[in-house]
């Protein structure tokens, strides 16, 4: 008898210990899962920084070459105006009138960027 007994433990001590592999299984197969998903979201990320960084080198070259051409520009105008060449009183009233309309325009004509409400609908503050 008490070796039936026994044998009866093991059994379901086997079924229980199959169950518990069968679980751990499972939940290693999720954690699988997950890890693959964050090595997928890892990926991107990186691949995001780095499309990032790209783009900021080119902006930061696009506006080391602004600069440099800006500077090359204004050297040149000093220039031009130190050597009395083509009037330089001439040159300085077209460039501060180009800056004074620049200027005017975005007083006056382009400056208003607020939307005029449509006609029609109430609560536009016609009575």
């Amino acid at each position: 008898m008490s070796w039936a007994r026994g044998n009866s433990k093991t059994a379901a001590s086997d079924a229980q210990e199959s169950e518990l592999e069968a679980q751990n299984d499972s939940h290693l197969n999720e954690l699988h899962s997950k890890l693959q998903a964050l090595r997928g979201v890892t990926t991107d990320i990186y691949r995001d920084s780095q499309g990032q960084n790209s783009l900021l080198d080119n902006t930061s070259n696009s506006f080391d070459q602004f600069k440099t051409s800006l500077s090359n520009t204004s050297t040149r105008f000093a220039r031009s105006v130190q050597s009395g060449k083509g009037n330089a009183r001439t040159q300085l009233g077209i460039v501060g009138g180009v800056v004074l309309l620049f200027f005017l325009y975005k007083l006056f004509g382009g400056g208003s960027s607020v939307p005029s409400p449509p006609q029609g609908v109430e609560g536009s503050g016609r009575l």
